[in-house]
C-alpha cells in the first residue's frame, strides 16, 4: 500500500487497487475521488464540488500525484491523493514541477 491521501497537511495511508487508481486517473480523476471520498467524512463534513486542478506522473520513480480543489463549508480546500513509496518526496516533485509550468507560462 502506497498511497495517501493529503490533505490539512497530514498524510493518510488509504487502501485502493493500484491498477484501479492509475487507469481512473488516467480515464476520469473525479470517479477516483468518489471512491475515496469515505475516507474524507471526519475532515470534510460536507462537500459541495470537486474539480480536478492538476495530475502529475513521473514514471521513472512511479509516483502520482492527483491534486483537487474541493468546495465545502470550509470553503475551497486542496486534496491530493498521492501514489509512492515516499509521499513527501512526492509533494516536493510536485511543487517544483507546478512551479515550473508556472513559470514557463
Amino acid at each position: 500500500m502506497n498511497t495517501w491521501i493529503y490533505i490539512f497537511d497530514e498524510f493518510k495511508l488509504i487502501d485502493v487497487d493500484t491498477g484501479k487508481l492509475f487507469r481512473l486517473a488516467e480515464e476520469n480523476p473525479l470517479r477516483l475521488f468518489e471512491i475515496i471520498k469515505e475516507v474524507l467524512v471526519d475532515d470534510i463534513k460536507e462537500i459541495r464540488d470537486v474539480k480536478v486542478y492538476d495530475i502529475y506522473f513521473n514514471p521513472s520513480n512511479f509516483e502520482l500525484l492527483i491534486e483537487y480543489i474541493v468546495e465545502c463549508e470550509l470553503g475551497e480546500i486542496s486534496v491530493k491523493i498521492i501514489h509512492s513509496r515516499i509521499p513527501k518526496q512526492t509533494l516536493r516533485n510536485y511543487y517544483i514541477y507546478e512551479k515550473q509550468v508556472k513559470e514557463s507560462k
